[in-house]
């Protein structure tokens, strides 16, 4: 954890109202954007209700107590506080889901707006027809994790920590999904 984020975290502990407000200021569209992908990934939209409350309820939780939740953090094994911030905000949602009982919405829309923005230029629509022929092959659990890693750009420490996983199993997992990915291209012909 840097000097300047720990710092601010005791102003904050301290009641320092100028400090909590930065702290916001600084993380807050963070939070929110981490809240609205979330819930994208989830649910093929972005149900600003939802992301509202949520949002909500992060911060709520960060200074309920004294700041009890906000105060664990501790910046071991290089993990920043806005790293650990999207952990929580990942986490908050997709439990937010689970008790809201909405079941999760295939996330090929979500993938395919991802790759059809970066592959725009190249006129690749062969490319996203067979990757669309693929996806229903994958399982949501097994699309978040490509999510995750290829999209977020996530560690695999961040993606166990988020998933309540070891890490171990998320790379077994990962190692998984990409053979079976590997399979299913294979059936269908080269990228």
């Amino acid at each position: 954890m840097t000097d300047d984020a720990k710092q601010l975290l005791l102003r904050c502990f301290e009641g320092d109202k100028a400090s909590w407000d930065r702290f916001v200021q600084d993380y807050a569209g963070l939070i929110y954007h981490t809240i609205k992908k979330t819930l994208a990934l989830h649910r093929g939209s972005t149900a600003a209700d939802s992301a509202e409350d949520i949002f909500q309820d992060i911060f709520l939780s960060l200074v309920k107590d004294e700041f009890s939740q906000l105060r664990r953090f501790r910046g071991d094994n290089g993990c920043t506080l806005a790293s650990w911030l999207r952990m929580i905000a990942a986490r908050r949602t997709i439990d937010h889901l689970r008790k809201s009982n909405q079941a999760a919405n295939p996330l090929e829309e979500s993938v395919l707006d991802g790759l059809a923005d970066e592959s725009e230029n190249e006129g690749s629509n062969e490319q996203l027809q067979l990757l669309a022929s693929v996806l229903p092959e994958i399982q949501p659990g097994e699309r978040i994790i490509i999510d995750l890693f290829f999209r977020q750009n996530l560690s695999a420490p961040d993606v166990a920590s988020i998933l309540h996983l070891s890490i171990g199993a998320v790379y077994t997992q990962k190692s998984r999904i990409l053979a079976k990915l590997r399979e299913t291209l294979e059936k269908t012909g080269p990228l």
